[in-house]
């Protein structure tokens, strides 16, 4: 009868070299270009973004970031147009800047 040991054979011949490449390389494949957004969604995010600083709305912000999209959910507390960044102070009171070309969408709740 054969016993054979399956992958634990295999993950003794590979150094920690090897495992960290393959670790960097998935994450690498998972990473997304950054997309491309039209005048219409633009117009729309601005007008939620200014309603927001009016009314102190709690917004959702998705933000592109070195190939992934995160999500800060916070107010809008200025709008910096000489830097072409929002400040965002978020639920938990820590103040974000925030590029207006990393902005991807706005939500309100």
């Amino acid at each position: 009868m054969l016993r054979d040991r399956g992958t634990i054979k295999w993950t003794a011949m590979m150094l920690p070299e090897h495992v960290q490449s393959i670790k960097d390389a998935l994450e690498e494949a998972k990473k997304i270009k950054m997309p491309i957004l039209e005048e219409d969604k633009i117009q729309e995010m601005e007008l939620l973004l200014l309603e927001g600083i009016e009314y102190n709305l709690l917004l959702h912000y998705d933000i592109f970031k070195n190939g992934t999209i995160y999500r800060l959910t916070g107010q809008t507390t200025y709008i910096d147009h000489l830097k072409r960044e929002l400040r965002i102070l978020d639920t938990n009171n820590h103040t974000h800047s925030i590029p207006f070309h990393s902005l991807v969408n706005i939500q309100n709740d």
